[in-house]
């Protein structure tokens, strides 16, 4: 029987290794032989994100030359501010994502990619500048759970630039974020979204955010947890105000 037209494949996965590791990270405890799901849940992240978005984009081809060109400009960022302490502030990273070249594992450049196509098609904005600023804040919020979650999860540690700021992670680090994840969004051109279609990228967005919040609160940063679930609840109020003012 062939596959319908809108089929999915990739996202469906994504969800289950997402209830999965929410499951084990937040009421019990990974095991050591599935130490490669950390890593992969990254993948997975990202490649549904493709899936869900490819289709609204026209050429295709384009658009995978779009994702090339963020995996390697945001890979070169990574590498160079590890090397350097610029822009994001100094860090490094730990092995659990998997091997790393300069310093930077492969995965990161698709954690970019699902990142900033989460937060684009979260945008609403019709005016490319416009969009550019508001994927740039979504970005930004993802990364304020994210980040400190991450880091008590060990999968980096700042250190240095690292004392003081937001959760003592440098501001330096936000403040990139935000303007290379705006930058990026130039790269992809204006599109009309699906609703269905960003039903499931909020979905993707909650998701996450409610995931890393929920570690949050296990590992103690109760704060994230609140911030988690404060920014659930905007993104969905975002949501349904942009339908019913379309209504």
């Amino acid at each position: 029987m062939e596959l319908q037209k809108n089929h999915l494949i990739l996202f469906p996965i994504f969800v289950f290794w997402l209830v999965v590791g929410f499951i084990l990270q937040v009421f019990w405890e990974v095991p050591d032989f599935l130490a490669f799901s950390k890593p992969l849940f990254l993948v997975f992240y990202a490649f549904a994100l493709v899936e869900l978005t490819m289709k609204q984009v026209k050429p295709v081809s384009r658009y995978f030359f779009a994702l090339i060109i963020v995996c390697l400009v945001t890979f070169f960022i990574e590498a160079w501010s590890v090397a350097t302490g610029f822009p994001f502030g100094t860090y490094h990273y730990s092995a659990i994502l998997g091997p790393k070249f300069f310093g930077v594992p492969i995965t990161i450049a698709l954690a970019w990619v699902g990142v900033l196509l989460n937060s684009l098609y979260v945008a609403t904005q019709r005016n490319k500048h416009l969009r550019a600023i508001e994927t740039g804040i979504w970005i930004v919020v993802i990364d304020l759970i994210l980040d400190p979650v991450a880091e008590a999860s060990l999968f980096w540690e700042w250190g240095g630039s690292g004392s003081g700021g937001y959760f003592g992670i440098p501001l330096s680090n936000f403040i990139s974020w935000y303007i290379i994840g705006a930058a990026l969004s130039y790269l992809f051109p204006l599109y009309s979204k699906q609703k269905r279609t960003h039903r499931k990228v909020i979905f993707v967005f909650q998701g996450m955010l409610f995931m890393f919040g929920m570690i949050g609160v296990r590992l103690g940063l109760i704060m994230i947890g609140i911030l988690s679930i404060l920014f659930i609840l905007l993104i969905e109020g975002r949501y349904q105000y942009d339908y019913r003012k379309q209504k």
